[in-house]
């Protein structure tokens, strides 16, 4: 046998293909097959994920003993407490790389991790959104189906072994097939992808994408039925002069994205100064402090897509809120959806940009029709807001434009929108406004558009400076054979593990220095007695600023690096000198 035939046999057993066997295609056709393949199990995740939230949504909402619960006990309130906890339990002893919005995790996975998500994130992210989304957290299914999407096309590329540059396209391409099953909106999930995630629409990687999230929403069509997202009666432009009150919406809608940005990301930082919190628990106090809220104002609960229906009902009688109400759905719905996720709740913030848009262009709409009572209803003001927070808080324009004619199958609205979403990224742009993903992977020291945060501290990750072959002492050896180990030793502080190996502390000359100060016998007192148990940990893709931060707050030179969900696995350690080393080669160039 030849050594090719022996290589495309190992390669065979190797992955079980025994159906397929893809060595024997092209590239093309292969990173083809595997798209579809990636969109196919894409379109069965979203289902899965939809009914997850709707059963978790029934079960504590729907059943007449919960119904009421709420009418007597204000049950309501504490509901999405309870699957805040449970989120923040979840996420703390499993895996973070789960929580956040989604999409930000995903664009940084794309630029900076090449492409690879673990598959548990998909079960984890879909699992703790059902959670938060389904007992009543502000919060929207697009950006964790985003990112299940995208643990589904990495799984599959980096159990094929793809090329780096494809495994990214792949992850994409899961992403995208995600959103278009979820939104029955196959060319959105297209260009979310290709604008939003990749900023590149280089052939081959459209055409994967494309493969992927067309078959997504053939599945998801099979799955769920042909159902658009959101039906609307027909809407346009009932006279020229509407141009003008399409431009001061546009004009409005830009600011009030831009508040709606601040406002989340500033909740999130008051969250993590939140010291005497467990972070497990941040979310309960979150998913509280909405549930209060969603007794005075209901319609902020949940993901917002009933009411958003409401207003562009179909049957000719859409629900019409007061000019009062319509505000503090506004106002509400900003701060809950802040708290929800700022608290560290699951699930995306494309969904409450929408009601949001929904409810400031109703307003905008009910208003103008009281000046103007020839103009389009208040709903075709409604769909247009829509796509105009979106448009910012997304700074996707393109994406905001499509995806608002997808989910709607409204092409009337389409001028309209498109006049209105450019005067707004005019706006937008004149403000300063990059959008939410930015900022957040800005926090992270990336930047989505020109380049890369260049200071180490924001951009190098823990497993890339720790020190792996780590010199350890037993948690039974007395004070005096460690004082004679730093004697042979380069270093003067270790991490402790105790008899299975697990870390259980760490030991320096502080500790050795007060033992002989306070004239302890230290050839009986053990280690175990003086080592600091209180030790700062981070994970292997802890970026260096979060390691710096916990050797402030720790009072310590050093960190020890364990695996995520394992805080006792000891896998690495960074010093302070590991973290100045970090910057030779920029000092160098």
């Amino acid at each position: 046998m030849s050594s090719r035939s022996k290589r495309k046999l190992i390669l065979s057993r190797r992955y079980g293909f025994a159906l397929f066997n893809l060595i024997t295609l092209s590239e093309d056709r292969t990173l083809a097959i595997l798209a579809v393949l990636v969109g196919l199990v894409s379109g069965i995740s979203a289902f899965f994920f939809k009914h997850m939230i709707d059963g978790i949504h029934q079960l504590c909402c729907d059943t007449s003993f919960s119904k009421n619960l709420m009418v007597e006990y204000g049950y309501r309130a504490f509901l999405p407490a309870a699957g805040g906890l449970l989120v923040g339990l979840l996420l703390y002893y499993f895996d973070r790389n789960a929580e956040g919005r989604g999409v930000p995790e995903v664009i940084y996975t794309l630029r900076k991790r090449g492409g690879r998500v673990r598959p548990r994130v998909a079960v984890l992210t879909s699992i703790a959104s059902a959670l938060t989304i389904g007992t009543g957290g502000s919060a929207g299914t697009e950006g964790p189906i985003i990112q299940i999407g995208a643990s589904v096309g990495s799984s599959i590329g980096q159990w094929f072994q793809v090329a780096p540059n494809h495994l990214k396209t792949l992850a994409a391409a899961g992403a995208a097939g995600g959103l278009a099953a979820v939104f029955n909106a196959p060319i959105g999930g297209v260009f979310f992808a290709m604008e939003v995630l990749l900023k590149d629409f280089k052939t081959q990687a459209f055409s994967m994408v494309v493969f992927s999230s067309v078959i997504a929403s053939v599945t998801s069509h099979i799955l769920l039925g042909d159902n658009t997202f959101l039906p609307t009666q027909p809407f346009g432009i009932e006279h020229p002069a509407e141009l003008v009150l399409y431009l001061i919406l546009g004009l409005l809608a830009a600011p009030l994205a831009s508040v709606f940005s601040k406002i989340v990301l500033w909740v999130e930082s008051l969250f993590q100064q939140l010291k005497k919190i467990p972070t497990p628990l941040k979310p309960m106090v979150g998913g509280f402090t909405v549930g209060l809220m969603g007794l005075l104002i209901p319609t902020i609960l949940g993901s917002g897509h009933h009411e958003i229906a409401d207003i562009l009902s179909t049957d000719g009688n859409p629900v019409h809120w007061g000019f009062i109400a319509l505000s503090l759905m506004v106002v509400g719905k900003m701060v809950a959806t802040s708290i929800t996720l700022g608290s560290g709740g699951s699930g995306g913030d494309l969904m409450p940009s929408l009601f949001i848009g929904a409810m400031m262009g109703s307003l905008f709409g009910q208003f103008a029709h009281t000046i103007f009572p020839d103009i389009a209803p208040a709903g075709a003001y409604a769909l247009v807001g829509m796509g105009l927070i979106f448009s910012v808080v997304a700074n996707a324009p393109v994406t905001a434009t499509v995806m608002m004619f997808e989910i709607t199958q409204d092409y009337r609205i389409i001028l309209p929108l498109m006049f209105s979403v450019t005067v707004t990224m005019l706006m937008a742009k004149q403000m300063g406004e990059i959008g939410i993903y930015a900022r957040v992977l800005l926090k992270k020291g990336l930047k989505v558009d020109g380049g890369d945060v260049h200071d180490p501290v924001m951009t190098v990750t823990a497993s890339e400076v720790m020190v792996k072959n780590v010199e350890i002492v037993w948690e039974n050896m007395t004070v005096n054979k460690l004082m004679q180990f730093i004697e042979k030793s380069h270093h003067v502080g270790f991490p402790v593990v105790n008899a299975q190996g697990e870390l259980a502390g760490m030991v320096t000359y502080v500790e050795i220095h007060k033992a002989v100060l306070d004239k302890l016998d230290t050839e009986k007192v053990l280690i175990a007695q003086i080592m600091r148990t209180d030790i700062p940990l981070v994970h292997p893709e802890d970026i260096l600023v979060d390691v710096v931060k916990q050797m402030q707050e720790s009072h310590t030179d050093r960190v020890a690096v364990v695996e995520v969900g394992q805080p006792k696995r000891l896998i690495g350690l960074i010093t302070r000198s590991n973290i100045m080393a970090a910057y030779q080669p920029e000092s160098k160039a």
